[in-house]
């Protein structure tokens, strides 16, 4: 490896993000239309993996959940939501 970088692969839960916002009771409509994106399809593939999920999008779906920037990252890398994390970021 040159210069010593060591690259690690990262894994998102997006199954997290999916059972929070169902838990939540908030629709793929009500996602999409945060985020201004034209039908809940798109957001439906944000979920699924099927498309990226962009850094930009954290602070409106934290919003959208009702989390900080914190805790969402909590709960897409660490399965989980950090209630002690309530130190806004968004």
């Amino acid at each position: 490896m040159r210069g010593g970088a060591i690259l690690t692969r990262i894994s998102i839960n997006l199954n997290a993000l999916s059972n929070y916002r169902t838990k939540k009771k908030i629709t793929m409509r009500e996602m999409a239309d945060a985020m201004g994106l034209k039908t809940p399809g798109g957001y439906a593939r944000i979920e699924s993996g099927e498309v990226k999920l962009k850094a930009e999008h954290l602070p409106i779906i934290a919003t959208q959940l009702e989390l900080t920037v914190d805790q969402l990252v909590h709960l897409l890398f660490y399965n989980g939501v950090d209630e002690t994390s309530n130190k806004s970021t968004a």
